[in-house]
């Protein structure tokens, strides 16, 4: 890469989401309503900062979409570089690469791929190898120095011996920016750079990348894309604000200083105006679940019991002398930091771990002994909706059969014809009170990511569970969603189990549970 010449230049330049190809008998979509004209210059400490759109125009810089004319986007650094390359990472599915899975699952399997002992060494990686790119056909070049760098400030020691599949969805998260960050791509945009990591891991990755920008031996020029509703990093230099017409407004930092306010506090007035219209809607039509009407008044009686409950991995403990008790309608926030234990607590729950089978272990009010329980009648009563399963949800089916196979238990397959009048009714009662009708017959994954975990957290609650988990049910989700999500929540009459990190995605709780050191037995229960 050559100091002084752009990395991108973009001149009146349209954008098209079809290419030519694709566009046969249709009319191109344009990403942005007007031109676009812009320069990267290296070591440019740039963010992004807008609605949905971030993401649009952080493609466009990644050389994604068909510009039209074509050479209105230009790359001059790459004239002088034979390996310039740009990287665009995104965090929707827990990742872009398949560990033990399809490229399209994201990078994880099922959920209790985690916790499998046999591993196959043609699609199993360990850390190391995944974040050097260790690969048959690799041709990045290994730096035991670098990599042992990396793994050190991004706070992954003692996890590069372990599979991949094994990381929290948040250590997967740090993996994978430090796998860009070793390979040093001429341009690295990273969307929502945050997503999903406890405040301590995200000033650890927040650190990493100012000193990436600042270090003028390392090449990469980072762009990060952010809400309108986040802070921009301190060490930000420069701001481009877009919508759907493209560049709002350009400058630095502290020339835009007033318009990041200003954005700030339309969005919460918005969302404040968008919570009170939605809550009175919803309060209109929300038809009572068959359990409300069988039961009437929540018994209040334990519906999870663990005494002194440990779990542990060859020797290790994992989870020590464990005392929790959930009751009938309790609304818990499962908290603590990236890999404390939280996913493998929820896990001993949906009987996805194999040592949920654990007499120190009652849910439902039944012990967790050998032959008691099994998969499919425990989770008969269980909701459940995560990262992991929207990796994996097959993307060919719609929106409506989606959402259906919720009356299934443990499986994918869509019901077909026999649903019942009851259950029909049902699921369209869902989307006409979510305002998601109109994406009844729409292919699941054609739709936005937002609208896909939606329509999954219906699916979740569809079949009246006694118990639903969230586990970070409503991250990377547009704010009307995350609205209609946590209004959905807070009116269902179920135990809730919810995993978060961001307080606007965390629905109402009125309990907590804190991992503080699960491995030597350190917890914090008490109220909200």
């Amino acid at each position: 890469m050559t100091k002084g010449l752009p990395l991108v230049k973009l001149l009146e330049a349209w954008f098209l989401r079809n290419t030519p190809v694709a566009a046969i008998g249709k009319q191109p979509m344009p990403v942005f309503s007007s031109p676009v004209s812009f320069i990267l210059n290296p070591k440019q400490r740039l963010a992004i900062v807008g609605d949905t759109s971030k993401t649009d125009f952080l493609s466009v810089l990644a050389n994604k979409y068909v510009a039209e004319p074509p050479h209105s986007r230009s790359y001059p650094a790459s004239l002088k570089d034979p390996k310039f390359k740009t990287e665009l990472l995104r965090f929707v599915n827990n990742g872009s690469w398949g560990h033990g899975a399809s490229n399209s699952s994201g990078g994880f399997t099922h959920l209790s791929s985690r916790y499998e002992f046999f591993k196959d060494l043609e699609v199993d990686e360990i850390v190391e190898n995944f974040i050097a790119d260790r690969s048959y056909n690799s041709n990045i070049e290994y730096s035991k120095e670098k990599i042992s760098k990396l793994i050190h400030n991004l706070n992954l020691v003692g996890l590069q011996g372990q599979f991949i599949t094994t990381l929290s969805n948040g250590q997967f998260r740090r993996a994978r920016i430090a796998k860009e960050l070793y390979r040093e791509p001429a341009i690295l945009c990273i969307d929502d750079p945050f997503l999903g990591l406890d405040p301590f891991a995200t000033n650890t990755v927040n650190d990493v990348l100012k000193k990436t920008s600042f270090d003028e031996n390392n090449k990469t020029t980072i762009v990060l894309g952010f809400r309108v509703q986040d802070e921009v990093p301190k060490w930000i230099e420069h701001v481009v604000i877009v919508n759907q017409t493209g560049i709002v407004k350009q400058g630095t930092r502290d020339e835009l200083l007033y318009d990041l306010e200003r954005l700030q506090d339309d969005f919460h007035r918005k969302h404040n105006q968008l919570e009170n219209k939605l809550r009175a809607n919803f309060g209109q039509q929300r038809k009572p679940s068959n359990r409300e009407v069988l039961q009437g008044n929540k018994s209040n009686s334990p519906i999870i019991e663990m005494k002194n409950t440990n779990i542990s991995y060859k020797g290790k403990p994992i989870i020590k002398d464990l005392n929790w008790t959930v009751r009938e309608g309790e609304k818990w926030h499962i908290r603590g930091r990236n890999g404390s234990g939280k996913t493998t607590l929820l896990s001993l729950i949906t009987l996805d771990h194999p040592q949920s089978w654990n007499r120190t272990i009652k849910v439902f009010g039944v012990e967790r002994a050998p032959g008691k329980v099994n998969y499919f009648d425990t989770n008969k009563y269980i909701g459940f909706t995560s990262p992991e399963l929207h990796a994996i949800y097959p993307k060919d089916h719609t929106v409506f059969e989606t959402i259906s196979t919720g009356f299934v238990v443990g499986s994918y397959i869509r019901p077909r014809d026999n649903l019942t009048a009851e259950q029909v009714t049902k699921i369209n009662h869902y989307l006409t009170l979510l305002d998601i009708s109109q994406l009844k017959d729409e292919i699941f994954g054609d739709i936005p990511v937002s609208k896909q975990k939606l329509v999954l957290l219906v699916r979740a609650i569809i079949n009246d569970p006694r118990i639903v988990i969230l586990d970070e049910a409503l991250s990377a989700m547009v704010d009307e969603d995350v609205i209609k999500g946590k209004i959905l929540i807070d009116n269902l009459d179920a135990t809730c189990l919810v995993i978060g990190h961001v307080e606007e995605e965390v629905p109402k709780c009125n309990k907590y549970i804190l991992l503080n050191d699960a491995k030597r037995g350190h917890y914090e229960i008490g109220n909200v």
